[in-house]
């Protein structure tokens, strides 16, 4: 199981279309991967719970994934996250 902690840097935060890019990416992996913010964990495979956590600019989540290709899912989320889900500021 691996862990990373990133920082919403897109001014929309994880709004809906962030959220739909996370969920494409996640599809992508065999692992089992959620996201936490706040002490709240959710599937990162589903659109609505990733809109419950509410994770807006600036704040911090955490990633997790348990499985074979753990490693690269960790890797690609926290790229999508470091370039602010593909938008433009």
């Amino acid at each position: 199981m691996i862990k990373q902690h990133c920082t919403i840097i897109n001014a929309k935060g994880m709004h809906a279309r962030a959220a739909a890019e996370v969920v494409k990416l996640v599809n992508q992996f065999e692992s089992t991967i959620t996201i936490e913010h706040e002490g709240r964990e959710v599937p990162a495979d589903s659109l609505i719970h990733l809109l419950t956590l509410a994770a807006n600019c600036g704040k911090q989540i955490q990633i997790t994934a348990h499985g074979h290709d753990e490693q690269q899912a960790i890797a690609a989320l926290s790229q999508l996250i470091v370039d602010g889900f593909y938008e433009k500021p």
